[in-house]
């Protein structure tokens, strides 16, 4: 992908444009029409407010062609069908595909739906008769008939929650007889939350299946959203194993610390000082914001109670012990679009997810005119063995083969194309029913192959995406060619470019260059003495061994080191402060040790060896072959342009 992108930044520089639709013919390359359209769209690409090289479209033309003829050159030499070439380009295809590929319809209906949901509360017993992870048709079918037997039950008059307590496969259903209390949209899994408020008050549901079983719902009643509050609490717990005694005195400590909050000290104090919460003492008793149903009904209900920031409850009691809250602040849901964000992050999750793309294969489904052979898909559960579990199934002789299983725009797939797609895979699977094992399969392949379908009506649709889809075709290509054809071949062929550089060994000089020596001491040697030896130094005739034998007290130890430079000006500001001149520049301090540059002499400019020079060289004889491959294929195809469409381009 790096490659690419790189690649396509230096040809295709630009903000999107608005996309004409001018099929005019521009031009002719070889046997390939380009439209005047695909020409414009381009060059405004290039040539937009900020683009700092501007061009006329006549400037532009070259530019344009020359990529063009790289690109057909690519294609007749087959490029375009190799597998790195297919395997790569199919790759950007899905990626670019994947927005095209959803049903905005959908999704906008699913977050009006959650954004009108969360405007109440509904209040809800369930009874629940679980299933296990992949259950098989009977076994959903015998949990289905006793939800029916259940529900019928509580129709005939029994009490709802006396019938939950009794039957119920919920553990909560012991206690709370089913009650769930309150709750609001984005609480519940996606069919409990729809059938919940879709049901009128005191209506109980058919039985509503979810990935937890079979549900029976009855509705106590809706509410307008009580929306959020933030509150601080003080918590004291009364644990069930407590005695009467250690009862009493959590009782009267939560009574000392509501008259001490009452006198007027700071609900924060006494929260960091008697609270048992110990995660929200440390912040004065501080909570997040909540709505119905994330807290216990008791605390719920005395914190929405309250109408102020800043009041105070008395001490209240709950399952878990003592309470006293206070109110911080309150909201109600905000407008559609204030909650926007909030919508798309969590109506397009989890179960409502897998709605949205339900009813977008449906969708799919009608437009490309499905039909399912049901007869021949039951045929299936008896072809299928449990053997494919073990990745070693072998259908055997299929009679009937040639049975249609489904048709899509009147396209035929056979009972044999399903049994070959999924003897196919030789891998061992998790086991579970046959039945769902098939059902589970060929939805999958089922909705790849609409999916495939609708990919492949993309261009025609969206002229935004074949463009965009053409650039990449385009771009793999032209990196992949010119990879071939100049940058690896001006690397490896050291042959070509040592003669292109014999030939053009004058485009390759030093400037004028300044020759000497850089000396470093370390605190250890005699400075002043070091520099009475300059032209001693510099003339050859003290060396690194004689310094350190006559300025290191350790003789283990160098003290003196010579750096010999050859260097152009504006390379090292030391040398370039002697103005040209040789001689001895000043003292400098450097990673703790004392410098100073000794200039020997002036070099007059000279021709540069391959290896000085290597990367540019290597970077001209690159353009050198690009520039000549360009105009063998110039010569190779015949170029045939429209002028007076060009002049039209403003």
């Amino acid at each position: 992908m790096a490659r690419l992108r790189i690649l396509l930044a230096l040809f295709f520089m630009g903000a999107t444009i608005a996309i004409s639709i001018s099929q005019d013919i521009l031009m002719t390359i070889g046997d390939k029409e380009i439209t005047l359209d695909e020409f414009e769209r381009i060059y405004n690409k290039n040539n937009n407010s900020i683009t700092t090289n501007q061009q006329t479209p006549e400037e532009y033309l070259d530019l344009f062609i020359n990529f063009k003829l790289k690109v057909l050159e690519a294609e007749k030499l087959g490029m375009d069908t190799t597998k790195k070439f297919l395997n790569e380009f199919n790759s950007y295809k899905d990626q670019l595909a994947q927005p095209y590929l959803t049903d905005e319809e959908t999704r906008e209906v699913l977050m009006k739906e959650a954004y009108e949901r969360m405007k109440k509360d509904v209040h809800v017993s369930h009874i629940l008769l679980g299933l296990g992870n992949q259950p098989t048709p009977e076994d959903t079918l015998e949990r289905y008939q006793r939800a029916m037997q259940i529900r019928q039950r509580i129709l005939d008059g029994e009490d709802f929650e006396t019938v939950a307590r009794a039957t119920s496969e919920d553990p909560g259903a012991r206690i709370n007889g089913g009650d769930l209390g309150y709750f609001t949209v984005f609480m519940m899994v996606y069919p409990f939350e729809t059938a919940a408020y879709e049901l009128e008050t005191a209506e109980i549901s058919m039985p509503v299946r979810t990935q937890h079983g079979y549900h029976i719902l009855k509705k106590l009643g809706e509410r307008p959203a009580i929306g959020q509050v933030k509150v601080a609490h003080i918590f004291v717990r009364t644990p069930q194993e407590m005695s009467i005694e250690e009862q009493t005195q959590a009782k009267n400590k939560i009574m000392a610390i509501s008259d001490s909050i009452a006198s007027g000290v700071p609900f924060g104090d006494m929260a960091q000082k008697y609270s048992d919460d110990k995660n929200s003492a440390v912040n004065g008793g501080e909570l997040p914001w909540f709505g119905t149903g994330r807290m216990i009904r008791e605390f719920e209900q005395k914190a929405f109670a309250l109408d102020n920031p800043g009041d105070v409850t008395d001490p209240f009691l709950s399952f878990y012990g003592w309470h006293i809250v206070k109110l911080l602040d309150k909201k109600e849901i905000g407008s559609y679009e204030e909650m926007e964000s909030t919508l798309q992050s969590r109506a397009l999750k989890g179960d409502r997810d897998r709605v949205k793309r339900e009813m977008y294969l449906d969708k799919l489904k009608e437009k490309y005119n499905y039909n399912l052979n049901k007869g021949t898909y039951e045929r299936l559960y008896t072809i299928v063995d449990s053997t494919i579990f073990e990745g070693n199934w072998y259908p055997g002789n299929i009679s009937g083969e040639d049975d249609v299983l489904f048709s899509i725009t009147g396209e035929v797939t056979t009972l044999e194309d399903f049994v070959d797609h999924i003897s196919g895979i030789k891998r061992k699977r998790v086991r579970m029913p046959v039945e769902n094992y098939v059902d589970i399969t060929f939805h999958k392949y089922l909705e790849d192959y609409l999916v495939a379908k609708e990919k492949e009506s993309l261009p025609e649709r969206f002229p935004e995406y074949r463009y965009i889809l053409q650039e990449y075709h385009d771009g793999i290509l032209l990196f992949d060619l010119m990879d071939q054809k100049v940058w690896t071949k001006a690397v490896e062929d050291t042959t070509g470019l040592e003669a292109f550089f014999k030939k053009h060994r004058d485009d390759y000089m030093w400037d004028e260059r300044m020759k000497g020596v850089i000396v470093s001491a370390d605190s250890t040697a005699d400075l002043e003495k070091l520099l009475k030896r300059s032209s001693r130094i510099a003339k050859g005739r003290w060396d690194e061994e004689k310094l350190n034998k006559e300025f290191c007290e350790n003789d283990t130890v160098q003290c003196v080191t010579l750096e010999e430079f050859l260097v152009e000006e504006g390379r090292n500001a030391h040398v370039d402060a002697l103005n040209g001149k040789p001689g001895t520049g000043k003292v400098y301090k450097k990673n703790g040790r004392n410098h100073f540059v000794i200039l020997k002499k002036i070099v007059a400019p000279t021709r540069k060896a391959l290896d000085e020079t290597r990367g540019q060289a290597t970077s001209d004889y690159q353009d050198y072959l690009e520039k000549e491959w360009i105009k063998e294929l110039r010569n190779k195809y015949e170029i045939n342009v429209n002028s007076s469409l060009l002049s039209q381009i403003e």
